[in-house]
């Protein structure tokens, strides 16, 4: 039995139905479930599934994310990815003898890369791969639960915005974004509403009338830019939660 409905906002230890398939963001007691976090409950039959509105970023593999060269180590670097968990860089990333070598020539600390997470070990450690430095442009930071509404399913939200704005845009599933080139402010103010509204059902329509509105009152759609080398652009997972 179903005491929510698909899309409803709940509160920590609200009251989600009975003789329910749940996930990690719930718990059951006598055979009731509860909501563990707060957030939208998504349901799909006899499945509750809670999408969290706040929270830490926890690695997966594949992700990319954007991060803070936080120390220089013999063989490796340390690097800051918005989360409380260990992540580091093997010196084999950047050159087959980097180990031999003064691994700052590379990347220094205070430098910011992107990089895509290969590994992630039990207790959320995470080894980082293919890295690329960023040197120009801007960084903003969102809720990393609010990511996949960023980029949408398909990246359709992402697509809309790099169309509309002509920005380059990296988005890092640990709640750094990358912009460079085209209109940035309205890229910045769309990606910031965005994430204010992110549970708001009809987004997506409400987002390309706002682009629609306001590239028309720049005086029409920017040329998008090229992606950068590094692939990042275009890796992003397609989420479905929303």
């Amino acid at each position: 039995m179903l005491n929510v409905k698909d899309r409803d906002l709940v509160i920590p230890g609200q009251l989600l139905g009975s003789d329910l398939f749940y996930d990690i963001n719930c718990f059951t007691e006598n055979g009731s479930v509860f909501s563990c976090v707060e957030g939208m409950v998504r349901v799909d039959g006899k499945k509750v599934k809670m999408v969290p509105s706040n929270g830490v970023y926890l690695p997966k593999r594949d992700d990319v994310v954007i991060g803070v060269i936080s120390d220089v180590l013999v063989g490796k670097w340390l690097v800051d990815i918005n989360s409380p968990y260990l992540c580091a860089m093997r010196a084999e990333e950047v050159s087959r003898d980097a180990a031999k070598k003064d691994l700052s020539q590379f990347f220094k600390v205070g430098e910011i890369i992107t990089a895509k997470v290969a590994d992630v070990d039990e207790v959320y450690s995470c080894q980082l791969i293919k890295p690329w430095k960023v040197e120009a442009g801007l960084i903003i930071d969102v809720g990393p639960k609010r990511v996949p509404r960023v980029v949408g399913k398909q990246k359709s939200m992402l697509n809309m915005i790099r169309d509309k704005t002509g920005s380059r845009i990296i988005v890092g599933q640990n709640g750094k974004i990358w912009l460079k080139g085209g209109n940035v402010d309205l890229a910045v103010s769309t990606i910031k509403r965005i994430e204010k509204y992110a549970q708001t059902q009809g987004l997506t329509d409400q987002i390309a009338e706002l682009l629609d509105k306001e590239s028309a009152a720049a005086g029409g759609r920017f040329a998008r830019e090229e992606p950068c080398s590094c692939g990042h652009e275009e890796e992003h997972a397609e989420n479905d939660s929303f």
